[in-house]
């Protein structure tokens, strides 16, 4: 099988890393891991990828966000389409929105939001489509 383009996935939870990266290869995509936003950082300065799956609650609440928006500030990166996964949202529904304020408050660093547990079905069919609305073939 051809590989279809390069995919850096970012989550502290190495079960989600692993299963994700099984589907995300046995559909054609070439998986880079890190488990936290540094490791990704010096994963995405070696090698861009074309697409970034990216956790927001990872070694701090806003761990994921802090690198997208870091990374929407370098122009190496301003372009680099990330997806945002997250169980942010179950989060929020448990713990009540004030405590996360902080994020709620701000624009999200991110177009493409996934739930967790996500629907892989679904994440393939958008990863295909931000491919091709980018252009990168």
């Amino acid at each position: 099988m051809k590989i279809k383009k390069e995919i850096l996935l970012v989550d502290d939870d190495l079960d989600i890393l692993d299963s994700l990266s099984i589907i995300l290869k046995s559909n054609g995509y070439s998986v880079q891991t890190a488990i936290n936003g540094q490791e990704a950082l010096k994963s995405l300065i070696t090698k861009k990828p074309d697409l970034m799956i990216l956790d927001i609650m990872m070694t701090t609440e806003t761990e994921g966000f802090d690198l997208a928006y870091e990374l929407k500030n370098k122009p190496e990166f301003e372009n680099l389409p990330v997806i945002i996964m997250s169980s942010f949202l179950d989060k929020v529904r448990e713990s009540g929105p004030e405590a996360f304020q902080h994020i709620l408050g701000e624009e999200w660093p991110a177009k493409w939001l996934f739930e967790k547990p996500v629907e892989t079905d679904k994440l393939l069919a958008k990863i295909e489509a931000i491919l091709d609305e980018t252009n990168i073939s």
